[in-house]
């Protein structure tokens, strides 16, 4: 995954799992700028790393609602909901791509903190819909059937990852959607307290200190 200059050090230990990620991913700073951006996401928006690390967001790909609201501007809404530290919850964008053809898709947001002066990163996971699919992967086209994320663990190279139980699993792939602790736990009907525990027991297991990074390794990994 390719980074620029504005990336804060600690956190470029992360990018390395994200380039491998089956999902478009791209990293905002607090001024609103790309700061990392991987394969995927220039498969699905046409822009290479070297044409979108560094261009501000807005100009780049004009990220609309389904009403035409613009999304990536200057006074980019997502960047004053993390710098009052509010929770931002996953929705649906149309981009432009390269060529000026729009692509829509369900965005997740993962809020990564930073030392100053950086604060705060945006880590922009896109989950391409009907009308904005991704060009397909060799074993796409080879025509070979998904795995579910239990079985990717069950199957997996990695004894981390085989670690997880179903339920660990489960609530992984509703950290990745960008779910927080009391929404999973009101999904899954047990207390924010199991959820807690799952968390850390998934933390542990996997070898890694934050969910960010958790969800980065089950990207890596094709879990999630």
């Amino acid at each position: 995954m390719s980074s620029g200059p504005r990336l804060a050090e600690e956190l470029r230990p992360l990018l390395a799992t994200l380039d491998s990620s089956p999902d478009p991913v791209f990293i905002t700073d607090r001024l609103n700028h790309i700061v990392a951006w991987n394969h995927r996401a220039e498969a699905l928006l046409g822009f290479t790393a070297e044409e979108a690390v560094g261009a501000p967001c807005a100009s780049l790909l004009a990220g609309c609602d389904g009403w035409g609201n613009r999304y990536c501007s200057d006074s980019c809404p997502l960047v004053a909901m993390a710098g009052r530290g509010e929770v931002v919850r996953h929705f649906d964008l149309r981009f432009a791509t390269k060529d000026r053809s729009p692509v829509f898709a369900e965005v997740v947001i993962l809020q990564l903190a930073a030392p100053p002066p950086h604060h705060f990163y945006l880590m922009h996971i896109l989950k391409p819909t009907e009308r904005g699919a991704i060009p397909p992967s060799p074993l796409e086209e080879a025509g070979t059937p998904p795995r579910s994320a239990l079985q990717s663990v069950r199957e997996s190279p990695d004894a981390r990852a085989r670690r997880l139980s179903q339920r660990e699993v489960e609530i992984l792939g509703l950290i990745a959607a960008g779910r927080t602790t009391p929404e999973i736990a009101g999904f899954l009907h047990i207390s924010a307290l199991t959820v807690r525990n799952h968390t850390q027991k998934i933390l542990d297991k996997l070898e890694v200190h934050s969910k960010a990074e958790a969800v980065a390794f089950a990207f890596q990994k094709g879990i999630v």
